[in-house]
């Protein structure tokens, strides 16, 4: 497979002449394959794999393929049902291309979690020079932990700054009491580390079909907006969270729930529909507010000129497999 065209591709104003590589990190079983899903709109591991040991997953728009990079940076086909019997031991990270709209704003890499006690450091430290940004996902009941702290202080001088942290899995919280001395603890704590700090319930996101109201209250239409701007943000701009006067508490939601991005339909819409709004809502959901929209717009992109916004029509994205693996996937991460 010819990667050339994928990875000189670029976001214009990019002073690099490619897409960012946006690196999501954390300790193991923090959420992070569960927010590439929802960013993804599909689950692109078999469920059998995504709770084994891995190495770090790139993930670039293409068409579908897959590869294990050797330590050495030589790349081999690999069958993803296959990725269980790796040599694990010999393995840099495991390259996965597959037509996403997400991918067409940014490479995903979704790193092995820091705390895994069957894992060296090495693994992901190697990867320390690819990475542009990080969203570094804490889980809401351990948030924020020394070890995390201590990984971020590795982590951080090998970024170009423009970092977001997220509390996962918020609604395990169940008091509003609970979900705000959560949150100021994280932010007291992590000031200056993070362009900005987001509680998610990715439960509550992955709930809310095309309910606009309720994936705003989940906190991942306020996330998702505002990594969307860090993505498109140039050298010449630097990317300011705007202000968050006050934070909703996310939706506390049944976890079997359907993910929105996983309705009947094709995934065609472009650039960042499933990033930016993360359920196929009608376009007309968009249309009706045009000054403060209940939801990001339904499509971003970045122009000759700069930055530009357009909404647009979209269709749903994901087949009933693929809703099911997503299901499958965040019940186990």
């Amino acid at each position: 497979m010819d990667t050339t065209n994928i990875e000189a591709a670029s976001i214009e104003g990019s002073a690099t002449g490619r897409k960012p590589r946006l690196a999501l990190m954390g300790e193991f079983s923090a959420g992070k394959s569960t927010l590439s899903n929802m960013l993804l709109g599909c689950a692109p591991l078999p469920v059998r794999v995504t709770a084994t040991r891995l190495p770090p997953v790139w993930i670039s728009f293409g068409e579908e393929n897959a590869f294990r990079v050797d330590m050495d940076g030589t790349e081999h086909p690999l069958d993803i049902e296959d990725i269980p019997n790796i040599q694990f031991e010999k393995t840099k990270m495991i390259k996965l291309f597959l037509k996403s709209d997400a991918l067409e704003l940014c490479d995903l890499i979704d790193m092995p979690g820091i705390s895994d006690p069957n894992m060296s450091s090495s693994v992901w430290e190697t990867m320390f020079s690819e990475i542009d940004s990080v969203v570094w996902c804490t889980h809401a009941t351990q948030a924020w932990r020394q070890s995390e702290a201590a990984a971020w202080d590795l982590v951080r001088s090998k970024t170009n700054g423009n970092n977001l942290i997220i509390i996962s899995q918020f609604d395990k919280l169940r008091t509003e009491r609970d979900q705000s001395r959560v949150l100021e603890r994280v932010r007291k704590e992590t000031a200056g580390l993070f362009k900005g700090v987001f509680p998610v319930s990715l439960t509550g996101a992955l709930n809310a079909q095309d309910d606009a109201d309720k994936w705003e209250r989940s906190g991942a239409a306020r996330f998702t907006e505002e990594l969307v701007e860090l993505l498109l943000c140039t050298p010449e701009t630097e990317y300011t969270p705007k202000p968050l006067a006050t934070q909703t508490a996310p939706v506390l939601e049944d976890p079997l729930a359907r993910h929105p991005a996983a309705q009947a339909g094709s995934t065609d819409a472009t650039a960042v529909d499933a990033i930016a709004t993360g359920a196929a809502a009608p376009a007309e959901a968009a249309q009706d507010n045009q000054s403060e929209p209940a939801v990001v717009p339904r499509r971003i992109r970045a122009s000759s000129g700069g930055r530009s916004r357009e909404r647009l029509p979209t269709s749903a994205a994901g087949s009933g497999d693929a809703k099911q693996a997503i299901l499958e996937a965040a019940k186990g991460d």
